[in-house]
């Protein structure tokens, strides 16, 4: 029994410190009640970018059935989150959603205190996120030390100071089980909407994992959920 203890304590503390490699998520994306997607989100490698070592991580999202003909999506986010802090060192975005494209580069120096989005440039502090980097960034944390804290993310060429509202031990139940999670809802410190009126919620399971079960976007004409359908190790 002591045996089993100490390879649970071990097998715990690694997994808290590293990401999985080959990890992938497979979520169920739906909009106002109607199936509008396939995404996922991988741990594709671990390497070097910017003389620091870093996860490469890959969010895809891929409209279906009737939405693909009448708003299609075709989304593409790489991500390469630092070892150590899972704070983004690179963000690569490729955005087509109906008639809008997007394509995006961020480069993150938080011990400088910039970023350069494409050919410009940022002020940035030490812990400056973006939205994607968030859903692996709180999987390294204890979650409740970030109650009632501020954060800043990188949005629209621009940085947002967000306080977070944090709620536990909430019942959720989605295509690959039952869990139970911590909801996570960022709020703008200056009180003033989002783009669209959107605002966010991200609940992540409450075990060593920290799964990114469900995913809430309110906007202005409805609700965008990703529901965890399936975990690939």
């Amino acid at each position: 029994m002591r045996k089993i203890i100490i390879f649970y304590f071990f097998f715990t503390l690694a997994y808290c410190q590293n990401l999985p490699i080959g990890e992938k998520l497979l979520f169920n994306a739906s909009f106002t009640g109607i199936n509008a997607a396939n995404a996922s989100l991988e741990v594709i490698q671990r390497t070097i970018i910017e003389k620091q070592n870093v996860y490469h991580i890959k969010f895809l999202a891929k409209s279906t059935g009737i939405i693909n003909y009448v708003f299609p999506i075709n989304d593409e986010i790489n991500l390469w989150l630092d070892v150590e802090t899972l704070l983004p060192v690179k963000i690569h975005e490729n955005i087509e959603e109906g008639k809008f494209k997007k394509s995006q580069t961020i480069i993150f120096n938080h011990k400088k205190g910039y970023a350069i989005i494409n050919n410009d440039s940022i002020k940035i502090d030490s812990t400056t996120q973006s939205p994607y980097s968030l859903f692996y960034f709180f999987r390294k944390q204890n979650i409740m030390d970030f109650k009632n804290k501020n954060i800043t993310l990188i949005q629209n060429g621009k940085t947002i100071n967000l306080k977070l509202d944090i709620k536990e031990k909430e019942n959720i139940t989605v295509p690959s089980g039952q869990y139970i999670c911590s909801r996570i809802s960022p709020k703008r410190k200056d009180n003033k909407q989002f783009k669209n009126k959107a605002e966010m919620d991200i609940l992540l399971s409450n075990d060593i994992y920290k799964y990114p079960i469900k995913i809430w976007l309110n906007l202005k004409f409805g609700s965008l959920i990703l529901e965890l359908k399936k975990i690939i190790n």
